[in-house]
């Protein structure tokens, strides 16, 4: 039977043998994650060039401004042709107003993978009314602009109408300078035309394009009163969105992958604003550098509560063995960063003889699924072959739970990764609980020393 004084001894070389080893490893793995960030800070950099060469085919951020009464008399407008002076143009301008506004618009989410990241691309089909009405008692000329949101001479624009009256204007498309760049032309549907005395016109117009992470609508003003303000946008493909500016969404619909918003503005007086952005995706490069940041910590506390449990409860780890599950721990971070930039593109070589080889993206969460289970069960078997399967489901299981999966992942989750550390840390206590009341009870032995 060993004696009080030699386990003393024993425990105290112990403790003296692992807090080194742990102050090592810890200040090894804090070195390393200096590194990965520097790597995902990188990657950070490569994605703002992939956005940029996203950005080129999806024409960027989507601004429909707003359309207008064109009060300039140039060459080959009407005001030339029936020889109005400017003086009329304006008063014209002046007495002609936009009563009503009713607007469609369609996104549909088509994400584009660059890299590490889902660049949040999308289809847009826009549909809008506008009633136009004459104030005088004698008929107005007006020329009506809607500008297009993109240079449709270098950017992509289809189905691009003007309907007046239920009839469409033939030849309607057109260029004005674009606001700001005196170096560019815009493109434009055009429509000069008579509005007859007290009348009101229905002005229609259409198109589609593609946008890339943020929608923005301009309208027109009543420049004499108030107008009624009807805008609804669907997005399909997700439910990410988030308004960021203008009026205040006056009905939200949910349904499967879709969201509805509606603007319904009766008298409106202002002018009208509308900038969504849509479909933001976790970039895992910026949510993994967060990652290694917290790997220090988690790892000190973790190899401090593995080598106690295994102390007091099963057979003591050896510093090689937990130096194995360092380097188990080292490589699970990268691997789930490695993992969420893994994708299958059908259009590749390899697949050309396959039929149905659909297009995959793994997605953050499943990757750190699958790292977790890979390197989490390696962990397990590990721990179970040295100090037993007993002890390793019991104690290590919740154990690696907590360390490699819960911890790790709630700092993914910005809007709630303090709720969900404070209910891990409960977690943690609980585990801690159960241990100090099966000490308390005796229902343990210590291992015999040597």
């Amino acid at each position: 039977m060993t004696s009080p004084l030699i386990k003393n001894h024993t425990s105290r070389n112990y403790l003296l043998r692992y807090t080194i080893a742990i102050i090592i490893f810890t200040f090894g793995i804090a070195f390393f994650s200096l590194i990965m960030s520097g790597i995902a800070s990188y990657r950070n950099d490569i994605t703002s060039i992939n956005y940029s060469n996203a950005e080129r085919i999806y024409n960027g951020p989507l601004e429909q401004n707003n359309p207008y009464l064109d009060a300039t008399v140039g060459n080959g407008n009407i005001y030339v042709a029936k020889s109005i002076t400017k003086d009329m143009v304006k008063y014209y301008v002046d007495n002609t107003a936009l009563t009503s506004t009713d607007a469609n618009v369609v996104l549909t989410a088509d994400f584009v993978k660059k890299g590490l990241t889902l660049q949040p691309a999308f289809k847009t089909q826009f549909r809008a009314k506008y009633l136009l009405k004459n104030d005088l008692d004698q008929k107005s000329i007006v020329s009506f602009i809607f500008p297009l949101p993109v240079n449709s001479a270098t950017n992509e624009i289809s189905n691009a109408k003007l309907v007046i009256d239920g009839i469409v204007v033939p030849n309607a498309k057109t260029t004005i300078k674009a606001s700001g760049d005196y170096y560019s032309d815009q493109g434009a549907l055009k429509w000069e035309g008579e509005i007859a005395p007290k009348a009101t016109i229905t002005i229609e117009s259409s198109y589609d394009t593609v946008g890339l992470s943020v929608f923005t609508y301009k309208g027109i003003e009543n420049s004499k009163g108030s107008q009624d303000f009807n805008f609804s946008l669907q997005i399909n493909g997700t439910r990410a969105y988030n308004v960021t500016d203008g009026l205040s969404v006056d009905k939200r619909e949910f349904g499967d992958k879709y969201v509805k918003l509606t603007w319904t503005k009766p008298d409106l007086y202002s002018q009208p604003l509308i900038n969504v952005s849509v479909g933001e995706k976790l970039n895992p490069s910026t949510q993994v550098s967060r990652i290694y940041m917290t790997m220090a910590p988690v790892y000190l506390i973790f190899s401090i509560i593995l080598v106690y449990l295994a102390y007091k409860f099963a057979k003591p780890l050896a510093v090689f063995d937990l130096f194995i599950i360092t380097i188990l721990f080292i490589v699970y971070f990268p691997l789930i960063h490695y993992l969420s930039s893994f994708t299958v593109d059908p259009t590749i070589a390899v697949f050309e003889n396959i039929k149905n080889v659909g297009y995959f993206s793994m997605p953050l969460y499943g990757a750190f699924a699958l790292a977790a289970l890979l390197v989490g069960g390696m962990m397990y078997y590990f721990i179970g072959r040295i100090s037993g399967f007993k002890f390793a489901t019991k104690f290590a299981i919740p154990t690696l739970v907590l360390f490699i999966g819960f911890f790790p992942l709630v700092v993914t989750i910005p809007e709630y990764s303090m709720l969900l550390v404070i209910i891990g840390v409960i977690a943690l206590i609980a585990i801690i609980l159960q241990v100090r009341v099966k000490m308390l009870n005796g229902n343990h032995e210590l291992p015999m020393q040597s």
